[in-house]
């Protein structure tokens, strides 16, 4: 693009901050009473849907793992999440079809989820004592109060 353009190609968050400027600018365009009188009244069949549609891409994994992990688009629906999010699968019980909670199959084995985090299954063992919670750490081989 560097070539193309004659310019240097700038960082995604400035492509972030230019987008989100442009929103709130639409926005205030079309809410604002001094800005509202009279000119083309730009965005008015949208402004209403750009603060929800902002929360929507600041939250989306699927943006995170095209923009940042430079994942494909993936293409093959999960058939226990049936392509809708599941927090459950993406944190805290891994997607035995490995959708990372996506709701999508990877498109390549070694994508391994855009969140960082890492689901480890373990047997851990887990006993009441006189109204105490205890569970035995798998790495010190110690009973430790759950809290």
């Amino acid at each position: 693009m560097e070539k193309f353009y004659g310019v240097p190609v700038l960082p995604l968050s400035a492509f972030c901050d230019g987008m989100g400027t442009w929103m709130d600018c639409i926005i205030k365009n079309n809410t604002d009473p001094a800005l509202n009188k009279g000119g083309m009244h730009h965005g008015y069949k949208y402004y209403e849907a750009l603060n929800q549609m902002g929360i929507d891409i600041k939250k989306s994994n699927l943006l995170g793992r095209l923009f940042y992990a430079k994942e494909r688009l993936r293409t093959c629906m999960c058939p226990v999440h049936k392509g809708h999010y599941s927090g459950e699968a993406m944190f805290f019980q891994k997607c035995p079809q490995l959708c990372d909670g996506t709701g999508w199959l990877r498109e390549n084995f070694g994508d391994g989820g855009y969140t960082g985090i890492k689901i480890s299954e373990i047997e851990a063992k887990i006993i009441t004592e006189s109204g105490v919670t205890k569970i035995k750490n798998p790495k010190t081989g110690n009973w430790e109060i759950l809290e």
